[in-house]
């Protein structure tokens, strides 16, 4: 679980690995054949388990150091939660935190990109807060989403909400921001809808380079080869699929992606190729 730094100028990146690989079988993408996978080899051998028929993800959290701030972006899967049903992930004991590189105390932001279970985690242990001096942004659509659902009974992401979000609206830590907000010099929300009503991407401008989280609007690289392939856990596939477009369009043009399941090239640059899109 190699983890990885990112320089952009003023605006440090590092990507911290929380579960390496997370192997899921071809069909939570719908349609994906396994000659797309194959080709998807291609781009990212890592990504991609062709005798096992799988496809292979990083579960990881960013951690930013932004003009003298430390931020979090996303906050993984979590140590000691009931989660049944992903053997993986129920009552986990690993070494994340020390892995951190960052101490707890000193986090001033965590920022989620969206609040599926595997992206709020190590917000608590035990109900309790991980990072007790850090405000935690959330986009407000986002949170509003969820909250309906617990509301109504349902059982969010394995018990994440409850767990892991919940928590941190009842020690005054949580706040509910619009889908632009600009939480710390360097730092801004994108929305980027579909796989989530609310999720967001977070651009990082450094002196040098600017980059963009892309959060899941982009899981794999299959996607790239085919922008239409959506996930089995998007919210709204059509406008997942539109949201990816316009990325990988953009990204074309030179965006920086960091999308967060990438496994081997942390940072993506995507090329154009017989009407497509490719990675270089």
């Amino acid at each position: 679980m190699s983890d990885w730094t990112l320089d952009l100028g003023g605006v440090v990146v590092r990507g911290v690995a929380d579960e390496d690989p997370l192997a899921l079988s071809r069909g939570f993408f719908p349609g994906a054949e396994p000659e797309l996978l194959a080709r998807a080899a291609a781009l990212d051998p890592a990504a991609c388990d062709i005798a096992g028929d799988a496809v292979l993800l990083r579960v990881q959290v960013f951690s930013v150091q932004a003009f003298g701030r430390t931020v979090l972006v996303d906050a993984g899967i979590g140590d000691g939660k009931e989660r049944p049903a992903r053997p993986s992930w129920h009552r986990r004991r690993t070494d994340f935190l020390a892995r951190l590189g960052v101490a707890p105390g000193d986090v001033e932001a965590v920022i989620f990109t969206h609040l599926h279970v595997d992206h709020v985690g190590w917000a608590t242990q035990g109900h309790v807060p991980v990072f007790r001096n850090a405000r935690h942004v959330v986009a407000e659509a986002e949170y509003a989403h969820w909250l309906a659902r617990h509301d109504a009974g349902e059982h969010v992401g394995h018990g994440s909400f409850a767990d892991s979000v919940l928590p941190l609206q009842d020690a005054g830590l949580l706040d509910r921001v619009p889908a632009d907000h600009a939480p710390l010099l360097g730092l801004r929300l994108r929305l980027l809808p579909g796989h989530t009503p609310g999720q967001v991407g977070v651009t990082l401008q450094g002196t040098r380079t600017t980059a963009l989280i892309t959060a899941d609007a982009i899981h794999h690289p299959m996607q790239v080869l085919r922008p239409s392939l959506v996930s089995s856990v998007c919210d709204d596939p059509a406008r997942a699929v539109a949201t990816r477009m316009a990325l990988l369009e953009e990204a074309a043009d030179g965006l920086v992606l960091l999308p967060c399941h990438a496994r081997s090239a942390p940072v993506w640059r995507v090329g154009r190729e017989g009407g497509g899109y490719t990675l270089d």
